[in-house]
Parts: C-alpha cells; sequence; structure tokens
C-alpha cells in the first residue's frame, strides 16, 4: 500500500473533481490518499459528504478567480503557500503527491524531499507551440504570443523573492511549475499535438461522475420543447449578459437551451420560459447529453471530451486563453467552432463579454447553422469520439502513480 497526496489548484472545482476520481480508483487499489483544497472549496466537498480532506492555501485566493492572472505570484504569498504545503508534507510523509495546475506544489515537494508529479493539459506546457486561442496565421497571433511570453516570464520574475526565502533556484518561466518528474497530460495527441517531450504521458480525460444531480431532475428537461442545446460555463462566474445573449442565439436557432450554472446563483435576467428554457444549479454529463444536439460551453475541456465521445457538437465561447485554445483544437478537428476569433488576451478578465456582446445575435445565429449543416461534421465527429475513447483516464493515471519509480 502507497500512501498519496493530491493537491489540486481550487481556480476551478474540475480540479478538485478529478482529485476526487483519482482517490476513489487508488483508495479501491487499497491505497491511503489524501486530498488538499482551499477554504473556500470545503463547503463543496462537505456538501457531498466528502468531508476527508485538507485544507491549505492557494495562490489562488489572490482574487478567487478563474484565470492565472498577475496578483496569484506575489513573492509573500507564493512563500506562505510553499511552507504551508511543506508543513504538512513533513507531517502526511506520503510516498509521492499529485498536482493538479498547482503552481506551488513541486516546490514544497522539493523543498520535503517528495516525488512530485503533475496532471495538466498539454496547451499549459512549456512544450506547446501554439499561439493560444489562434490558428495558424490568423491575425493577432504574434501580438498574442508575446503578450504571453511577457506575461510568463513576468510572473516568474515577480516570485523571485519568494524563491530566495526558500532556498530554491528560480525559473524563467511560470509555466515551468506546473510540470514534474512525470507530467501527465488530461488530453490527447490528435487534440492538443505536442513534440516529443521526455517524461510527458497522456493519460488522457479524467472523468468524475460525483457531481450533484439537478434537484428540478428530468422534469425541467421534460418541458423543453424541441431540440435542446446545453449551455455550461464550468464552476466559475459568468455575467448575465453574457448568458442572455446567448440564449437569444440558440433560440433564434429555433432550439431550447438547458443551462447549468456550476454551483453560481441563479439570475434573474434571464428570461423566463419554462418550455424553452430550464435554468439548473448543476446538470451532470450524464443526465443531459442524452438529450442534447449540440454544447456551447466556455471550453473547458472535461465537457468537451464528454461531447466528442458522444458526437455531439462544440461551441466554444472562451473566458481565458486556454480555453480559447481548446475551441481551436475543436475546430481543426472538425468538431466545434469557436464563438469569438481573433481576440487578444492581455489581462483584461471582460474581454470575452465586450467581444461576445458586439456579435449580433443574427450573425452569430447563422455561422453556428452553417457550422451545423457541415456534411463533413458528422464523420470528423466519428473519428474524434473514436480518439478520445481510446484513453483510460483515471484509471491509467492511478496504475502509473503506482509505479512510482
Amino acid at each position: 500500500m502507497s500512501r498519496f497526496l493530491l493537491e489540486p489548484c481550487n481556480n476551478t472545482l474540475s480540479h478538485v473533481a478529478k482529485c476526487l476520481a483519482l482517490r476513489e480508483v487508488l483508495e479501491a487499489r487499497g491505497h491511503e490518499v489524501f486530498l488538499t483544497v482551499s477554504a473556500a472549496r470545503a463547503s463543496f466537498l462537505d456538501r457531498l459528504g466528502h468531508n476527508c480532506y485538507f485544507v491549505l492555501p492557494d495562490i489562488q485566493e489572490a482574487d478567487g478567480g478563474p484565470t492565472p492572472v498577475f496578483p496569484w505570484f506575489r513573492p509573500k504569498r507564493v512563500e506562505a503557500c510553499v511552507r504551508a504545503e511543506v508543513d504538512l508534507l513533513r507531517r502526511l510523509k506520503p510516498d509521492a503527491v499529485l498536482g493538479v495546475f498547482r503552481f506551488t506544489g513541486a516546490l514544497s515537494a522539493k523543498l520535503a524531499g517528495i516525488p512530485y508529479d503533475a496532471l495538466i493539459c498539454g496547451s499549459m506546457t512549456p512544450a506547446c507551440t501554439d499561439v493560444l486561442g489562434f490558428a495558424a496565421d490568423e491575425p493577432g497571433a504574434n501580438e498574442q504570443a508575446a503578450a504571453l511570453r511577457l506575461y510568463r516570464r513576468a510572473c516568474a520574475d515577480r516570485m523571485r523573492p519568494a524563491f530566495t526565502a526558500l532556498g530554491l533556484d528560480p525559473v524563467d518561466d511560470a509555466w515551468q511549475l506546473l510540470l514534474g518528474r512525470r507530467t501527465f497530460l488530461w488530453d490527447f495527441p490528435e487534440f492538443q499535438p505536442l513534440p516529443p517531450t521526455p517524461g510527458y504521458y497522456h493519460v488522457g480525460p479524467v472523468h468524475w461522475s460525483g457531481w450533484p444531480q439537478a434537484q428540478t431532475g428530468n422534469d425541467a428537461l421534460d418541458r423543453l420543447e424541441g431540440s435542446i442545446a446545453y449551455v455550461a460555463f464550468g464552476t466559475g462566474f459568468v455575467p448575465p449578459r453574457l448568458l442572455r445573449h446567448l440564449v437569444e442565439v440558440l433560440w433564434r436557432m429555433g432550439y431550447s437551451v438547458a443551462l447549468a450554472l456550476g454551483g453560481q446563483a441563479t439570475t434573474a435576467e434571464l428570461p423566463a420560459s419554462p418550455t424553452r428554457l430550464a435554468v439548473f444549479e448543476f446538470l451532470p454529463v450524464e443526465q443531459i447529453l442524452p438529450r442534447t444536439s449540440l454544447v456551447v460551453c466556455h471550453g473547458g475541456q472535461g465537457l468537451v471530451f464528454d461531447a466528442m465521445r458522444q458526437r455531439i457538437p462544440v461551441f466554444v465561447l472562451p473566458l481565458q486563453l486556454e480555453q480559447a485554445q481548446n475551441g481551436v483544437c475543436l475546430e481543426r478537428m472538425g468538431c466545434g467552432r469557436r464563438l469569438l476569433r481573433g481576440e487578444v488576451f492581455t489581462g483584461q478578465l471582460d474581454f470575452s463579454e465586450t467581444a461576445f456582446l458586439n456579435r449580433p445575435v443574427k450573425v452569430l445565429a447563422e455561422e453556428m447553422s452553417a457550422f451545423l449543416a457541415d456534411q463533413q461534421m458528422p464523420a470528423c465527429l466519428a473519428v474524434a469520439s473514436e480518439q478520445v475513447s481510446r484513453y483510460q483516464g483515471v484509471h491509467d493515471l492511478a496504475s502509473r502513480l503506482e509505479e512510482n519509480p
């Protein structure tokens, strides 16, 4: 039996969910598994009866948001998080640590002398050569590439006092901190191609089926008329005006809408129409995907891969860079479309909202309808479904962790 510590970044519940899925598999195999979360995420676990966890600070708590921003990398915050992690590691003495998009995990594991592996998506690794969110030769790509290089270097430079205080060598790229001795990728190479890189291993999507069930359940779905579009933007805040604009687009296309708010409060700004719009706190994919004709989302890979597996086209309205990149990957495979293109992200968190609201409902509806009418799309979805279904995800990840070289 081995002892594992799982450390997610708490910027999205999907990272916590991956850890919960892995813990279930490892514990079923007889291992002892510890999980850390931030104070803000503890209530979600309590609600589900998962009361076995440790609360640790997270650099993400600088703003509580989903996107890595400059305040995350304040030296004192980084140092405090690393020291708290080291203290827990020395108390628990795990055989190995797995960090999920955790910027401080490799640092604390090194100080504690414990093997550290990482779980991440390919686009957020230094090996990725794509300009995130841009197709080849797309206008704005050079500007975005320069902005992202500057940002990654600036974040690394900002942390230098923390590295000095901790006795660690600095890095020149903040993305280096997301790697481990082995870096496991939850996507797959046909989706996000990477050059061959030692220490990188594709395990495929890590799926968790423990999301809260919709309280109104199938009754609300049964009241919807006609074809259903499933709309979900993860577990972060989404501007109500953006949601309303999107609902109007889908209505114009003739769809009813099942909207999952990801734990956010229901907004009164959405139009009321029980036969055309059903709003849920959570709506698990197992419940909705068999009933839906298309998915519109922020580009989170969990939902994207679930939809691909079931041959459902996906439209991506990205709220941050790697989500825009997932839209690019979908387009390359012929399985989806971006609803925003050529938007250079320079740090303003409302850039997607403003750009999307400036796109007329009629134009968006025509663009989406044209893609859905593409006769090549069903064949592309069939190929993608076969590709993503080849991977064992959490079971392969668990087996590789058990090897613990």
